[in-house]
């Protein structure tokens, strides 16, 4: 089930400027946003109602995308993205593939039954301040712990800045919060499978839309979404519900996690020494910080897988130009013998 008849497309988000981004496409173009995508289809939310079009080996298109229809039905145009949540897809992880498009609000979501894993919710909000969106922390399942206070403490301090909403579908708590803040948006939830996202989904529709499993014993959740799709939120407004992120991974550069460590990259530039390593060097600023607190452990780890990823990825994308190089070179080269011969 995707997004519900009654919705119309200016509820999930359509608005003047895309109105005029298809208008100039021309007039025989009608507007729609694709609600969920399945291995030869796509279906559409469009001003007359839903929709399945045909989608072929190769097209760019994502839940979420906003589309110019042609006079036969058929997508002619993928409006510009906003907001866009990625992942890296392929054997050797080569390919950027978008898996939600035109996305407001990024709900990074974490149960508190499980270990608050301040370095995996730092991965998610990497993944969220990498899409564009605003990213919100959502910590589930407060009814089931005593000491809210100190997880939430810990996992503020590798998150500056970040709203951290407390919730629990159980006692209602956050539940209100959660609905101010995606009112009118459309919005992804992050997190591993178990971790609440399509019980809030259920929830903040409404009704019984997404299948909810129990988690496991060994506290890992079990999948319940095997697709991604697009559902109406009954006060204005959309969500994204995806799989869970184990094969989710952010394209990060270095300049990013810059960005999202802004605190830790400033007193870097203070360390005596520029290629400072953090750990016995004299002068170091940052081991200074973390001996007088102001700067946290947690903080610092978290920067440093950061970084790993950042590093992992520019090794990637140097080997695989590298690979494309020599395809040309190979190219031009059989060109010349080519040519050499007639």
């Amino acid at each position: 089930m995707s997004v519900r008849p009654t919705a119309s497309l200016e509820a999930i988000g359509l608005d003047d400027a895309r109105r005029a981004e298809v208008a100039a496409f021309g007039e025989d173009c009608t507007p729609a946003r694709v609600t969920r995508i399945d291995r030869g289809a796509a279906q559409l939310c469009t001003p007359t109602g839903e929709a399945r079009v045909a989608t072929f080996p190769g097209d760019d298109l994502a839940v979420g995308d906003f589309v110019a229809l042609g006079p036969t039905g058929a997508i002619a145009h993928v409006l510009e993205r906003t907001g866009t949540v990625t992942r890296l897809v392929g054997n050797r992880r080569e390919v950027v593939q978008v898996v939600a498009a035109n996305v407001d609000l990024v709900l990074v979501v974490r149960p508190l039954d499980l270990s608050s894993s301040p370095a995996r919710i730092q991965s998610l909000l990497t993944l969220a301040y990498d899409s564009g969106a605003m990213p919100v922390i959502v910590l589930t399942k407060a009814d089931l712990v005593a000491d809210v206070r100190d997880k939430v403490d810990e996992i503020a301090s590798i998150a500056l800045g970040v709203e951290i909403v407390v919730a629990s579908v159980v006692t209602g708590d956050g539940i209100d919060r959660l609905r101010t803040l995606i009112r009118g948006r459309t919005i992804v939830f992050l997190g591993e499978s178990g971790g609440g996202k399509s019980t809030l989904t259920n929830l903040l529709v409404g009704e019984e839309l997404l299948a909810v499993g129990e988690t496991r014993a060994d506290g890992q959740g079990r999948h319940t979404t095997s697709h991604r799709e697009l559902v109406a939120l009954p006060g204005g407004g959309a969500i994204i519900d995806t799989p869970g992120v184990r094969e989710v991974v952010a394209a990060i550069t270095r300049e990013q996690v810059d960005e999202g460590f802004a605190d830790v990259t400033e007193l870097a530039t203070r360390c005596r020494f520029s290629d400072c390593a953090h750990t016995t060097e004299p002068g170091c600023a940052v081991a200074a910080a973390l001996a007088d607190g102001t700067l946290a452990a947690s903080r610092l780890a978290a920067y440093e897988a950061a970084m790993r990823d950042a590093a992992w990825n520019e090794r990637r994308a140097d080997k695989a130009a590298r690979a494309a190089e020599h395809k040309s070179y190979r190219a031009l080269e059989r060109e010349r013998r080519t040519d050499s011969w007639s």
